[in-house]
């Protein structure tokens, strides 16, 4: 078995409302380990790649921050300025560049219309797709929100959901609950990464 890099027990993390974030999280991280988060715009691949790279101290990539820190914009600029087309071969070529030396990546919602950079990843990475209801995804983006999304301007949401779920589900390693609280998520994903 490879060399654990980091070992927390029962980890407790409260925000400075009293909120609690994280209770009770226990997490293994093994040398040579990566973990790839996949899921739709809203499900919480960010969240959770934050919150499990902060507060253990891993590295992390966002490739979504990737492609906006390239082009000097955010995705939706992208999006405007050059088509979802070019955000999708973008997103592909930064997938394409990543290796092992992140622990954690959190995908944009579509890297899987890329079998290569779905492929890439898989070659180094376990990928985690983070399954989310219509509803929540729609709860939590709203609607009007901007949010870059790499589909044709008159492609609904619902639309979006119902073409990426297949791919997700063909391409994932291990699902998790999205609608779950942070806290869950987090302990859900450290079983995974405890495998």
């Amino acid at each position: 078995m490879p060399k654990a890099l980091l070992e927390i027990n029962d980890l407790y993390i409260t925000a400075e409302d009293g909120t609690e974030i994280l209770n009770g999280v226990s997490l293994t991280i093994r040398e040579g380990e990566v973990h790839a988060l996949m899921g739709p715009n809203g499900c919480g691949k960010s969240t959770l790649g934050n919150a499990i790279a902060k507060e253990l101290n891993l590295s992390f990539v966002d490739t979504d921050l990737l492609i906006e820190k390239k082009f000097e914009m955010t995705l939706e600029d992208v999006k405007n300025k050059f088509g979802y087309q070019f955000v999708r071969s973008s997103e592909e070529e930064v997938i394409l560049s990543l290796d092992s030396s992140s622990q954690i990546i959190s995908t944009g919602g579509s890297a899987v219309y890329s079998s290569l950079s779905m492929e890439h990843l898989r070659s180094f990475a376990r990928i985690i797709y983070i399954d989310t209801s219509l509803d929540t995804i729609i709860e939590r983006i709203d609607l009007g929100q901007e949010r870059g999304l790499a589909v044709p301007d008159d492609v609904s949401i619902s639309d979006v959901y119902s073409e990426r779920k297949p791919l997700y589900e063909r391409f994932a390693q291990n699902t998790i609950d999205g609608s779950m609280p942070i806290d869950a998520l987090v302990k859900l994903t450290q079983e995974i990464i405890n495998e």
